[in-house]
C-alpha cells in the first residue's frame, strides 16, 4: 500500500464487517461553543464501532483566553487535526481519563476524530498503556496512509471533503488491519447499559474474568469497572442535558447509579462540578437562549 493509492471508502464500504455499535450519545452544543463556530458530525455506519463523532471548529471571532471549556473523560481518545496556512496541518493524539480544559483562541481551525474506547488504539495501531498524557504527534506513529490525508486535508479547504477524506482514511485502516472487533470491543455496548452488572457480563464471556480484565486494560488503558462508571456519568450528562427540569435522583435512578448520593460522590470527581452545579448551569442556558 501506498499513501498515494489510498482507495476511495466507497471501494472499502462493502467489505467491511463490523462488530455491534456502542451507543451514540450526541450532547447538544454548549452555546458557547456553538457560538465559536463548533459543529458535530456522526460518523458512517461502518466506522460508528471505533468512532463516536467528529466536531470541527472554527473561530472567526475575538476570543477571551482566560475562557475555558471542561473536556470530560469517558474512556474515549482524540485525534485532532489543527490548520495553518498554506502548510498540512498538525496531527496530535490525546488519550487522557481526567478532567481537563481547552482554550480557543481567534482564528483557530480544528476538525477533530472522537474515538470510542479501543476505537483509535486498534486503527491506529497504539497501546494506551503508552500513550502518555500529553498529546503525541502522530507522524511519529506514522500510521499508513497519513501522509496521503494530511496532502488531502491541506489541499481541500471545505470541510465536506474534508470529512471525506478522514473517513477514507479510517475505513482504510480498518480494512488493512483485518478488524472484526474484539471480545473487548464487543463487550462495549453491555457496559453502557445502565443496569449493566459486571458478574453477569464476566459470566457471558469465554474466558475467565482474570483474562478478560487483563485484556481490556491492554485495549482501553482502564479496568472495566473504570470504564464503567464514566459510562454511567456520561449518561447522567446527557439526561442533564437533555432535560435539566429532571430531578437528581431520577438522573440517577435512569444512569444506573444506586442512589443519588452515589451520583453525586461521582459525578463531583470525575467531572469536577456536582450535579446540581452541572444542572444549574445547563438551566442558565436554556434561559440565555430563551431571551
Amino acid at each position: 500500500m501506498t499513501d498515494a493509492k489510498l482507495p476511495p471508502a466507497t471501494l472499502i464500504d462493502t467489505k467491511m464487517k463490523v462488530s455491534a455499535t456502542p451507543t451514540q450519545l450526541v450532547f447538544q452544543l454548549d452555546p458557547r461553543l456553538a457560538a465559536l463556530g463548533l459543529q458535530q458530525h456522526l460518523p458512517c455506519i461502518q466506522l460508528q464501532p471505533w468512532v463516536q463523532l467528529y466536531w470541527s471548529l472554527k473561530v472567526t471571532g475575538l476570543q477571551d483566553p482566560a475562557q475555558s471549556h471542561a473536556l470530560y473523560p469517558d474512556g474515549g481518545s482524540n485525534l485532532l487535526f489543527e490548520f495553518q496556512p498554506n502548510q498540512r496541518p498538525t496531527c496530535h493524539f490525546r488519550y487522557k481519563q481526567q478532567l481537563s480544559q481547552a482554550r480557543f483562541s481567534a482564528g483557530m481551525q480544528l476538525l477533530s476524530v472522537r474515538f470510542h474506547p479501543t476505537g483509535a488504539f486498534q486503527l491506529l495501531g497504539l497501546s494506551p498503556t503508552e500513550v502518555p498524557d500529553l498529546p503525541i504527534d502522530l507522524r511519529l506513529v506514522n500510521p499508513p496512509g497519513l501522509d496521503w490525508l494530511l496532502d488531502q486535508l491541506a489541499q481541500h479547504a471545505e470541510l465536506s471533503t474534508q470529512l471525506t477524506a478522514v473517513e477514507c482514511w479510517l475505513l482504510h485502516l480498518a480494512e488493512q488491519s483485518g478488524m472484526q472487533g474484539s471480545l473487548v470491543q464487543k463487550s462495549l455496548p453491555l457496559l453502557q447499559q445502565p443496569a449493566a452488572d459486571l458478574q453477569h457480563v464476566y459470566q457471558q464471556l469465554p474466558k475467565s474474568r482474570r483474562q478478560f480484565e487483563r485484556q481490556f486494560k491492554l485495549e482501553t488503558g482502564l479496568s472495566p469497572a473504570q470504564l464503567q462508571l464514566l459510562l454511567k456519568v456520561k449518561l447522567a450528562r446527557f439526561i442533564i442535558s437533555n432535560d435539566p427540569t429532571c430531578s437528581l435522583a431520577a438522573v440517577a435512578q435512569q444512569a444506573g447509579f444506586y442512589d443519588q448520593a452515589h451520583l453525586h460522590q461521582h459525578f463531583s470527581r470525575i467531572t469536577g462540578q456536582t450535579p446540581g452545579q452541572y444542572k444549574k448551569r445547563k438551566m442558565s442556558h436554556i434561559s440565555n437562549s430563551a431571551r
